[in-house]
């Protein structure tokens, strides 16, 4: 069973650990994956791939399970190589829908609450 769905908004963090200096960061088994480019970033997941079959046509990685193809278009997200990535469900994690996290459209909130005057 997928853990995400097709339109749900998620961000990538990419499983963490102590480099050879000792600083916590992006495991390094993992610094050298082109997903690693992507920690941090805001994305729409478009497709998922949870076909069973061995040899499929979709990226997947060796020890099986779910693949997730996420879009980075639309999303202010800085430094990102390309658009859509594949992820596994464990790099991935949903971001969640407050009303706090929305952007306010401040102009219509001031017209709303301020009373009209009489000419």
């Amino acid at each position: 069973m997928a853990k995400f769905n097709v339109g749900d908004e998620v961000k990538v963090h990419i499983l963490r650990g102590y480099n050879k200096r000792g600083v916590w960061t992006i495991h390094p088994m993992y610094t050298t994956r082109p997903e690693a480019k992507f920690d941090g970033a805001t994305g729409k997941v478009i497709d998922i791939d949870v076909t069973e079959d061995a040899v499929a046509t979709e990226p997947r990685y060796q020890t099986g399970g779910i693949q997730y193809l996420v879009d980075f278009e639309g999303y202010k997200n800085r430094g990102i190589p390309w658009g859509e990535q594949w992820f596994r469900e464990e790099w991935l994690q949903l971001v969640p829908h407050s009303e706090a996290e929305r952007p306010k459209d401040t102009a219509a909130m001031e017209r709303s609450t301020t009373p009209a005057r009489a000419s």
